[in-house]
């Protein structure tokens, strides 16, 4: 599986490509340390299934990297990596499409849980983040049918309902119905709580990342 790193510090990059090559082996990791060259490694190598992103660039910061990612590679699951662990922010990547969000504030051990379970193709955030806000809840055994694992998945990456039909071979009008039963089930109201509430429940195990 190819990788794309993203930071602008070359000793996180460095360490971070021999993090990844103890947890999986298998994988091709590039790098970039600006915005521009992570668009570039985009448009050449199509098959990055994966990109590990700090928010904070030096030519671009906060959301506005994240979205100029997503425009470019709106079927790549994105990772943020990032020091800034505001409430806010996090849940705002998770609303533009990101898949999990990882604070560099954790420790080398939590890391490697965290990247282990991405790469798995599970979705993490912090534990502060693990709610819902209105305190909604869903039963343990709250149980999904096989399309509806699936059309969670591509909610986990991130991926808007006309790539999620065109994955899967249905109809935007069809994923929408999927996706109200999926709220329902999980006792959540949009997009993002259904990420949080799979992420406390670990729903998933996105093909594309496991391969």
């Amino acid at each position: 599986m190819r990788v794309l790193l993203v930071d602008d510090h070359a000793l996180f990059r460095a360490g971070m490509r021999l993090l990844l090559d103890a947890i999986r082996g298998d994988l091709v990791v590039l790098d970039a340390g600006t915005i521009e060259q992570a668009l570039t490694l985009m448009q050449e190598h199509p098959d990055i299934r994966l990109c590990l992103l700090d928010l904070d660039l030096k030519q671009v910061r906060g959301l506005a990297t994240l979205r100029r990612v997503r425009a470019v590679a709106p079927a790549m699951a994105v990772v943020v990596i990032s020091a800034n662990d505001d409430p806010a922010i996090v849940r705002e990547c998770i609303d533009q499409g990101a898949m999990s969000y990882i604070p560099k504030s954790a420790t080398p051990e939590q890391l490697t849980r965290a990247l282990a379970r991405v790469l798995a193709g599970e979705g993490f955030l912090p534990r502060a983040e693990m709610t819902i806000p209105d305190g909604s809840t869903a039963s343990p055994e709250a149980a999904l049918t096989p399309r509806q694992r699936e059309v969670l998945a591509g909610l986990n990456r991130g991926l808007p309902t006309k790539l999620i039909a065109r994955e899967l071979g249905l109809s935007e009008f069809t994923v929408k119905e999927y996706l109200s039963d999926i709220f329902r089930s999980l006792g959540v109201h949009n997009r993002t709580e259904a990420v949080i509430r799979a992420s406390q429940m670990t729903l998933w195990q996105t093909p594309l990342l496991s391969e």
